[in-house]
């Protein structure tokens, strides 16, 4: 069954330290956690909370995106 895309981007959050908080989730995610989302389709944003900059070059794999 093939899975939806979403159309919505998830806004995710990086702490010190390459921690990712997902704000929807109220949970920090792991490498394993970001790649399921992704696979599933789901569209990411990273910004650095201290800086508002987007890293999310810096965070997604190359083989993801």
């Amino acid at each position: 069954m093939p899975t939806k895309k979403s159309s919505a981007v998830r806004q995710l959050r990086r702490y010190g330290g390459c921690r990712l908080y997902d704000p929807e989730r109220q949970a920090y995610l792991g490498p394993q956690d970001l790649e399921r989302l992704i696979r599933r389709g789901v569209r990411i944003s990273v910004r650095e909370v201290d800086t508002g900059q987007d890293v999310t070059h810096e965070v997604v794999p190359p083989d993801l995106q």
